[in-house]
């Protein structure tokens, strides 16, 4: 029969179990500060984006958070767009 072990304080305090994910950790701005953005698209694009998002190894607001970017930079050379 095993040995009764006396517990402490520690061994009864909860510990979160730290998870190991294949998937990469969330950005550097924390969740309670981002903001739902929710827009509906044809079923086609969404696939494309998806696929785009995916071969690149990015989020889906990463892609387009990037593509938003590229566009502000074009956008302000380019005198014919208006913002």
């Amino acid at each position: 029969m095993a040995k009764a072990v006396a517990l402490t304080s520690a061994d009864l305090a909860p510990a979160k179990p730290r998870t190991q994910s294949a998937m990469r950790q969330r950005g550097v701005v924390p969740s309670a500060e981002l903001i739902p953005l929710q827009f509906r698209m044809p079923p086609e694009f969404v696939r494309a984006f998806k696929q785009a998002a995916l071969d690149r190894n990015l989020k889906l607001n990463e892609l387009l958070n990037t593509v938003f970017q590229e566009f502000m930079k074009t956008a302000r050379s380019d005198n014919n767009v208006a913002l």
